[in-house]
């Protein structure tokens, strides 16, 4: 059984924290610029926002997303995607909290909550295609993979999106 899943307001405080485990070997794999990534929490610009993921009473990951213009899908070649969607990026910094069903449960908490503001068409998610921890939790939450594609980095990665309009997001009871 999962734990009860929360998404909790992030404050500067838990920076510490966030710093702590984007050191930790199965994150910094998969978030190779923890700078960028903290200067990204310490000031998120508009149309950013962020959580802290809670399991039980326990801080256990961070969740972050930003909508996305046309012109920026457009640079990475992903016309498909339709503007003003949401780009998500999750981490549990507690090794024991992976493979628990902790990261599907923040992301379907982070799709209802998007799905309320009415206007974002989907939710997409981009990470290297080895990472298959990640493709795994974000099948479960009913991400579908929509391609495969270079970004320039090194290494091929994969965007899975979940389609807002078609997807019945927040039935499931977390």
């Amino acid at each position: 059984m999962v734990p009860l899943v929360t998404l909790q307001p992030f404050k500067k405080s838990l920076l510490k924290l966030l710093a702590a485990w984007l050191k930790q070997p199965h994150v910094a794999r998969w978030f190779p610029t923890p700078e960028e990534d903290l200067t990204w929490a310490m000031n998120p610009s508009a149309g950013r926002s962020q959580a802290i993921i809670a399991s039980g009473a326990a801080e256990v990951g961070y969740l972050r997303w930003q909508r996305v213009d046309r012109d920026t899908l457009d640079s990475f070649g992903l016309q498909e995607i339709p503007a003003n969607s949401v780009d998500a990026d999750i981490l549990l910094g507690e090794q024991g909290s992976v493979g628990k069903g902790i990261g599907p449960s923040a992301l379907m908490a982070l799709a209802h909550k998007i799905r309320e503001e009415g206007d974002v068409p989907l939710i997409g998610l981009t990470t290297e295609l080895e990472n298959t921890h990640a493709h795994r939790a974000f099948e479960k939450a009913g991400f579908r993979v929509t391609r495969q594609y270079d970004t320039g980095k090194p290494g091929v990665y994969r965007l899975m999106t979940l389609d807002l309009r078609a997807a019945r997001v927040g039935t499931t009871k977390i």
